[in-house]
């Protein structure tokens, strides 16, 4: 029982850990996807450029469309009732 103790432990932490931990907020999108499709349109108005990925937040759903230039990556963030635009993100 000494060494399954801390065993047990270690399990139980780790889980806990899991549980409490904050996720990744944004879900991948299948950018086939009506609504997904539109909000790509809009995002490349913006910034025009070839498409990265498009994800929803979890939390609010704002759409994050990820657009890259050149060797530069912008997310631009857009409402999710009417697309407007929230920001513009760049890496």
């Amino acid at each position: 029982m000494g060494r399954l103790a801390p065993a047990i432990a270690a399990a139980a932490v780790a889980a806990l850990a899991f549980v409490l931990l904050p996720r990744e907020d944004d879900v991948l999108v299948d950018a086939t996807h009506p609504r997904a499709r539109q909000a790509i349109s809009v995002a490349r108005e913006i910034v025009p450029g070839s498409l990265v990925d498009v994800r929803r937040d979890r939390d609010n759903g704002k759409w994050e469309v990820t657009i890259r230039q050149e060797e530069r990556e912008y997310e631009v963030e857009l409402s999710p009732a009417d697309l407007a635009l929230l920001r513009v993100d760049y890496d």
